[in-house]
């Protein structure tokens, strides 16, 4: 984070912050702003009921910046004083309606960016005249949450400022023909249309199903997973301190863990927690990001300044509880000689307000006035007024070492008492195991969190006709620079030169020897109408076409495979007479039917022949015997059930690394789990 020297002002907002507006309904006939910010100040302090309330709950403990709301009346002048605010933005953004809005750095514990989100759907679901919207560093998050179930016109450029919370749903703004492609949609434009039409752009079960999931987690109100107590043994005057105070943890284990030279220097003396003051044993509540943080850090205090440690092999739980509590004293110490350092400043003196009164100029506050001139002295007193009056907006280190600094002097005489009693009655400290994740963990996690929906399992029951039809339909996608097209719901596309009619349904087929149906190759036929080097024009091209529609004869008793259909044998006959010229001198048709049936009886007693599994011969009724007796034993092959084994044994030969089989399952979006190093049993139709 950009930070100014000597106060840790952290002004620009990088890639920790989440950002959200309130849209409370106002009257129309309210022009009075004395009235307006009085009604403003009350819905403010029913929002901030309600946001108590769910954090009390759950024992939520921010990491780094609370929840908070700053009123906006929606003026020019009260836009450029806000702190967060560039004039880019405001000039995009347009003139907004009375509002609240806030700011909130989560450093690096996400999950309060997603239990802001809980905050706004609790409190848009408890005040239904509210329309909120929240947006990080990447833009519409949420959406970013429910990218699977987007719709197809949904994309970052289309969806920007069309997100909003509205009753605790999410509800999404689709672009009209008639408005334009180039500006984006000011958000004073979006909550009037969704108070217009408050179910209108309501979103999807399946996108609305994301969100709900992610926060679901927040949803019961009890003490939130993440929270991890831990018996510490700090000093009296630093438990007596977090126990008036739970907020100030975040702040000490972030100093301890980012502490530099200066912090450092001030470890040595340990003025405001010294090491020989008396030290008691008691809870104290983490994040489990907190205590991960402040348990990794590599520290070891100085004996001479008095930390006396017990060994760590004889009594290794007593040495951690003893650690952590040095480490977190440590804390406190450092947040409390940084508002000593700054104490007594005036405000002319502050980095903060420097940096505060460059921000103002170069956004043009002063109107282009002389320095020193009356308007240029009117406006500078706003500023200051502004500056004081919203400090709580700026996160300051030395905000929470001077409340220290103010405990220290006025401590409460109930949290000694309430020290005492918990003392002898000590919860014991939760199990820490879940900080070692071992590598199956890890991948069980990211394969629950970004994994395939659908797993097949190498040695498990999967329908293998599925499977096949699943991957011809997306081998037969088109793809560019942003991926594989999904083609939904559209209506197939007809080829140009499909001008016969349509095959006649099974039920209609006859029952003679070798009536058979045909099925042209459309995924070939398109890749040639896509191939710059077959055209239309070329004599050349109908060959080529005909030899992509030529077809194998088989057995119809049988003929169920997906994969291919076969045609009489006049269509036949027309096709092998179009591929060798369209005369009838070299009859090829009859030679090459010959010798492909031939290489079929051959090829079935080879070893590569038996390799492959064939489907189960029906015998055919005594009623309707045929000449069939040269191919009796001949078993049709079963395309579905070999594919799918030959993928499986590709995928099994590439020991769980990257290969082309684990590729092309991650761009259909189907997982294959581990399976056993065993061979099936029995390969059907139906089950692999």
């Amino acid at each position: 984070m950009t930070k100014i020297p000597g106060s840790n002002l952290e002004f620009v907002r990088e890639e920790d912050f989440v950002e959200y507006y309130i849209f409370p309904k106002i009257p129309d006939n309210l022009q009075d702003e004395g009235i307006l910010r009085k009604l403003m100040l009350q819905i403010r302090n029913e929002i901030s009921a309600i946001v108590k309330e769910k954090s009390l709950e759950r024992s939520y403990l921010w990491h780094k910046d609370e929840f908070q709301l700053q009123i906006r009346l929606g003026g020019a002048e009260e836009r450029l004083l806000n702190e967060e605010t560039n004039p880019e933005e405001e000039a995009e953004l347009g003139d907004l309606p009375p509002h609240f809005h806030g700011v909130t750095h989560y450093g690096d514990n996400i999950s309060d960016e997603w239990f802001i989100v809980y905050l706004l759907t609790e409190i848009t679901r408890a005040r239904g005249d509210c329309i909120a919207r929240v947006s990080d560093s990447d833009g519409e998050f949420l959406l970013i949450e429910a990218a699977d179930a987007l719709p197809d016109w949904a994309s970052p450029e289309t969806c920007e400022r069309r997100v909003y919370l509205v009753g605790g749903c999410l509800q999404l703004l689709q672009n009209s023909a008639a408005s334009s492609q180039d500006k984006p949609l000011t958000m004073a434009t979006a909550v009037q249309r969704i108070r217009m039409n408050p179910t209108l752009y309501r979103c999807s079960r399946e996108i609305q199903a994301c969100i709900d999931a992610r926060l679901k987690e927040y949803q019961i109100a009890q003490p939130h997973f993440s929270i991890h107590r831990q018996v510490l043994e700090l000093p009296h005057s630093a438990a007596q301190l977090l126990k008036q105070q739970p907020r100030l943890l975040s702040s000490a284990v972030r100093a301890f863990c980012e502490r530099d030279s200066l912090d450092v220097k001030a470890l040595r003396t340990m003025r405001y927690f010294p090491p020989e003051a008396a030290r008691l044993r008691t809870n104290v509540r983490f994040t489990r990001c907190l205590y991960a943080m402040l348990s990794h850090q590599q520290y070891l205090p100085e004996k001479r300044l008095g930390w006396n440690l017990t060994d760590p092999v004889a009594e290794p739980e007593r040495y951690k509880e003893q650690l952590l509590g040095v480490k977190l004293a440590s804390g406190l110490e450092i947040l409390a000689s940084q508002a000593k350092r700054l104490e007594g400043q005036q405000l002319e003196e502050m980095p903060a307000w420097r940096s505060y009164l460059r921000s103002l100029q170069g956004k043009g506050y002063f109107r282009n006035n002389i320095e020193g001139s009356a308007e240029y002295q009117e406006l500078l007193s706003k500023a200051k007024d502004y500056f004081r009056g919203n400090q709580a907006r700026f996160r300051t280190a030395s905000r929470a070492g001077a409340e220290i600094l103010d405990l220290l002097l006025h401590p409460a005489e109930a949290a000694s008492e309430e020290l005492r009693d918990e003392e002898n009655n000590l919860q014991p400290s939760d199990s820490d195991e879940w900080l070692n994740i071992s590598a199956e963990d890890l991948d069980s996690m990211l394969q629950d969190r970004y994994g395939p929906k659908k797993l097949y399992k190498p040695n498990g029951q999967m329908n293998a006709e599925e499977f096949t039809k699943q991957l011809a339909e997306f081998l037969d996608r088109q793809s560019n620079y942003e991926g594989i097209e999904h083609r939904g719901l559209e209506e197939p596309e007809l080829d140009s030169d499909d001008d016969e009619p349509p095959p006649p349904p099974p039920q209609a087929k006859t029952s003679s020897g070798l009536g058979a149906r045909v099925k042209k190759n459309p995924s070939m036929r398109k890749a040639c109408q896509r191939n710059s080097l077959i055209q239309p024009e070329e004599p050349d091209s109908t060959h080529v076409r005909n030899f992509l529609d030529f077809v194998i004869p088989e057995d119809n008793w049988d003929s169920t495979s997906e994969m291919s259909d076969y045609a009489d044998e006049d269509d036949m006959e027309r096709n092998m007479n179009a591929l060798s010229g369209g005369g009838s001198v070299f009859p090829l048709d009859r030679q090459i039917q010959s010798y492909m049936e031939q290489m079929d009886r051959e090829l079935a007693q080879t070893s590569m022949g038996k390799s492959f599994h064939g489907k189960q011969k029906k015998a055919p009724p005594q009623a309707e015997e045929d000449d069939f007796d040269d191919i009796e034993d001949f078993e049709p092959i079963n395309i579905n059930v070999n594919t799918l084994r030959n993928m499986m044994d590709s995928y099994q030969s590439q020991v769980g690394g990257a290969g082309p089989v684990s590729n092309l399952f991650s761009a259909m979006g189907v997982g294959m789990s581990a399976g056993e190093d065993q061979e099936p049993k029995d390969i059907s139709e139906s089950a692999v």
